[in-house]
């Protein structure tokens, strides 16, 4: 069975979704990206099918991979989300400061992006031996 990975991060995280998109692709992950579903600018009066729709596609998926290179309340959401579920969350943080929270939700916390993708799949160990 093919791992389906969530990824959570900030609205304008393009490069971010594209990185990750490709790197888990190669190693055989499917990757559900919420953006494809792309609101940006027309939020208002859609929040229900916004968040139902995140929260759907988290469900459906075995890790959430989290861009906390930058502070984003949806981001957090979405990773407090998948915790409180049992799915486990990996945090790429680009070398930023991660917050509490942050580490509290997330079963391990990458700096780089490569090894984030690397515990989500499997190829590295995890910060904890929670993940993935």
């Amino acid at each position: 069975m093919t791992k389906r990975v969530y990824l959570a991060g900030p609205p304008l995280a393009d490069e971010y979704r594209r990185a990750a998109e490709r790197l888990l692709i190669a190693a055989g992950v499917d990757v559900v990206d919420p953006m494809r579903r792309d609101f940006r600018g027309r939020t208002e009066g859609n929040e229900a099918e916004i968040v139902e729709g995140d929260l759907a596609d988290i469900d459906s998926c075995a890790v959430v991979l989290a861009d906390f290179t930058v502070p984003d309340e949806g981001t957090a959401m979405e990773a407090w989300y998948a915790h409180s579920a049992g799915i486990p969350v990996v945090a790429y943080t680009g070398g930023a400061w991660a917050h509490p929270w942050t580490v509290y939700v997330s079963a391990a916390v990458h700096a780089g992006l490569e090894d984030a993708v690397a515990a989500v799949t499997g190829t590295a160990a995890a910060r904890s031996g929670r993940c993935c």
